[in-house]
């Protein structure tokens, strides 16, 4: 299920705005609580707050161009710059994340894919009926940390506590998360071990 302008969507809102759609596709982002600075990050979201204020949806294909160009790709550049200690480079670490997401596939929800970077994670899926986002998300993050945690022989937060998520909007809007996570690992300039990608066979050409 795709968003649409009649879609029975529930909005909640912590520090980041979320809307949440039974059924739906979702693209994710998961960092890691170390994988940005915060002052460099409190900065980025007073900036955005900022902007908002003066550019109030809806927005010409102009500022919507903008909008992309300084807050969503300025942070995806900082996280593919790999700061913070980077556990999910680490192998025993990255499939701990990896096999966490397939345990579900089928169940939860459907996977259509993912991406384990080095300090943070893309994951495209598709919601089964009487599964919320926040429920298959605290799951998997929860179980998956202290699993990390026992290999890294460390204790306290590895998460950073709320993630990014976007509820897809059509074919064209999943057919570019598929991309994104596809070229991610290019992007970053990893070579192959530092990363894990998955994408279910034959799924792009589902749609």
């Amino acid at each position: 299920m795709f968003l649409r302008r009649d879609s029975p969507v529930r909005k909640d809102r912590r520090h980041l705005p979320h809307w949440r759609l039974s059924g739906s596709f979702n693209y994710v982002t998961w960092r890691l609580a170390d994988s940005l600075p915060q002052e460099k990050l409190k900065a980025w979201a007073e900036e955005k707050r900022l902007w908002l204020q003066k550019n109030p949806k809806p927005w010409d294909t102009q500022t919507a161009a903008e909008y992309g160009e300084r807050f969503p790709k300025r942070l995806e550049t900082w996280l593919d710059a790999g700061y913070g200690a980077c556990f999910l480079r680490k192998p025993e670490c990255g499939h701990i994340v990896a096999n966490a997401f397939h345990y579900f596939d089928g169940e939860r929800y459907d996977l259509a894919s993912f991406v384990i970077m080095p300090n943070h994670v893309h994951a495209l899926y598709q919601l089964r009926n009487g599964w919320e986002i926040e429920d298959v998300s605290h799951s998997l993050k929860s179980y998956t940390a202290n699993e990390m945690n026992k290999v890294l022989g460390r204790q306290g937060t590895l998460w950073q506590q709320e993630g990014f998520d976007h509820l897809l909007r059509g074919v064209r809007h999943l057919d570019r998360c598929l991309s994104y996570i596809r070229n991610n690992p290019a992007l970053a300039h990893l070579k192959t071990g530092e990363y894990i990608h998955y994408e279910a066979p034959g799924f792009s050409e589902l749609f």
